[in-house]
């Protein structure tokens, strides 16, 4: 069954691609930085799985991006953490994927690590890297720049 899941992913990510060519729009998302013992948690999606990531996705309408990047982090990985205590710690607008890609990068570190619980879906993968081991991954550029960054 997460086969015809991962199947509609990524066919609706190929069409967004299509649509964001024609149209060149700007875009709005959100994304956590989940900090514990110096080890940051990176997502690979099923759509997108030659990238490592955060998690995090689109701000919807009425939303914050902080409140967003809280939802997000909840929907693909069901960690609750309070949108309150994420602090902003990057913000910036990149040209990837035929869109102007404006993202805010929230922060937040933690004592314990949570029970991460990926779907195999739209989440296939996730796991803590230093940022060391981070930068020797395939980042997405806003994720790179996050961690330049720090």
């Amino acid at each position: 069954m997460n086969v015809l899941f991962r199947l509609a992913y990524r066919c609706a990510y190929a069409a967004a691609r299509v649509w964001w060519f024609v149209r060149r729009p700007r875009t709005l998302g959100a994304m956590v930085a989940l900090w514990s013992d110096g080890q940051l948690l990176l997502v690979r999606s099923s759509y997108r799985d030659r990238y490592y990531s955060l998690p995090g996705g689109f701000v919807k309408r009425g939303e914050t991006p902080r409140e967003a990047a809280a939802r997000e982090l909840a929907e693909e990985l069901h960690v609750s953490v309070p949108a309150g205590v994420l602090g902003l710690a990057w913000q910036g607008s990149v040209r990837f994927e035929h869109r102007d890609d404006a993202i805010t990068v929230w922060e937040v570190r933690i004592d314990s690590r949570p029970t991460i619980r990926v779907d195999g879906r739209e989440i296939v993968w996730a796991g803590w890297k230093t940022p060391a081991e981070a930068r020797t991954l395939r980042l997405l550029p806003h994720l790179h720049q996050y961690l330049a960054s720090r």
